[in-house]
């Protein structure tokens, strides 16, 4: 694969003369060599196969090649010339959500804004003997599964394309190559081989529009592994968000209100980001009663990698907010952290952040009983003015 060394950049021109003239290299494709439509998405049709007019991020794809061994197709890809006239790029979520930010996408950077509400947060914060407030950062960070993400294609005597690959959900890549290549969907087969580690990264499509192409053009099996370079700069990614948060509580120990809003960064392209993002909202009290909530998720477009799905989809992110607030609350009117959490945390008949009233699956009070009692077996207890166990 030829990638972008660009982070936004509109393409110029694309010469591959030189690679197709090389002896053992069968097939240089680009955007225009796409049978179907160049563009895929799970949850939005967004991504572009291979960069046409524009890269949005370093190392989008912008060409295939398929030779004879792999040093070849290396040797193949370096004679691909690209002109390009970089862009100005935006790399966080709340500057990409200005009015003056470019434009990442044509119908601007905002992917989906999710609101929450329950109560009256204002009074909530009225009752509250106690409020803390901050602004919260959380970083990106890539699943490296033990195998990077690969796959092969080829033609079978029905004229099948058959696809076999590391693949989390082969029927919804199934429906994204059908559309690339303009076939029916019974002409293609997916195969998924042993996984070698997941964790969402295999969520979303990886290597399978890329074989099926290069299979479909050539006629000829197709292998294609990413380096682990290439894993990391091509593929999804666990978001970065940014996070200002405030909550209440009463002197004696109980909860009054969250406020919160959550920027979570997409990079260019949807991929699983608008479900991801929209959980924040959701999560962003973790498994404790608030009275009162009010909370703004905004996933947005960036020039940074893609982000996607990643075990906890978005939970984690908003565990760093409340739990670091549940903790400076407890140390501001003198409770001990576990205890606090104990009298605060949702239990069956107690409601969740959407008004939902918990009928089931509230086990949160007995691990944190087990917890204490753990602490008195093993004698472990916290410092007095922090949160840290002794």
């Amino acid at each position: 694969m030829l990638l972008s060394t660009h982070a936004h950049a509109l393409v110029r021109r694309i010469d591959t003369s030189a690679a197709e003239r090389m002896e053992g290299v069968h097939a240089v494709l680009t955007a225009k060599d796409i049978p179907g439509d160049n563009v895929y998405g799970i949850a939005l049709p967004d991504q572009q196969v291979l960069a046409e007019d524009k890269v949005r991020f370093c190392g989008e794809p912008v060409a295939l090649v398929a030779a004879d061994d792999p040093y070849l197709a290396e040797e193949a890809v370096a004679k691909i010339q690209v002109e390009y006239e970089p862009l100005p790029a935006v790399f966080d979520p709340v500057s990409a959500l200005k009015a003056n930010a470019p434009q990442v996408q044509p119908k601007g950077n905002l992917i989906l804004h999710t609101r929450v509400r329950k109560g009256d947060v204002a009074q909530g914060f009225e009752d509250a003997d106690v409020i803390v407030e901050d602004l919260f950062h959380t970083h990106g960070q890539d699943h490296a599964p033990m195998e990077p993400e690969s796959g092969m294609a080829w033609v079978d005597e029905n004229g099948t394309l058959v696809i076999f690959s590391s693949s989390q959900y082969i029927y919804r890549d199934r429906r994204q190559v059908a559309r690339v290549l303009s076939l029916s969907a019974n002409r293609i087969r997916n195969i998924a081989s042993t996984m070698g580690g997941g964790f969402g990264r295999k969520d979303d499509v990886t290597v399978e529009i890329f074989v099926a192409l290069l299979a479909w053009a050539t006629k000829r099996p197709v292998r294609l592994a990413y380096t682990r370079h290439e894993s990391m700069l091509t593929q999804t990614h666990r978001h970065p968000t940014i996070v200002r948060a405030r909550a209440g509580a009463t002197r004696a120990g109980k909860l009054t209100a969250l406020e919160g809003v959550a920027y979570g960064d997409s990079g260019p392209y949807a991929s699983l980001g608008i479900f991801v993002i929209k959980k924040m909202a959701l999560h962003l009290g973790g498994p404790y009663h608030w009275p009162t909530y009010k909370a703004d998720s905004f996933s947005a477009y960036t020039n940074n990698p893609i982000a996607g799905a990643f075990r906890g989809f978005g939970v984690f992110q908003a565990a760093v907010v409340h739990e670091s607030l549940i903790d400076r609350l407890a140390e501001r009117i003198g409770k001990n952290p576990l205890e606090f959490r104990l009298e605060n945390c949702l239990r069956e008949g107690l409601s969740f952040s959407t008004g939902q009233v918990m009928t089931e699956a509230a086990g949160l009070p007995k691990t944190l009983e087990r917890l204490q009692e753990y602490m008195g077996e093993q004698d472990l207890h916290f410092n007095t003015g922090s949160q840290v166990m002794a």
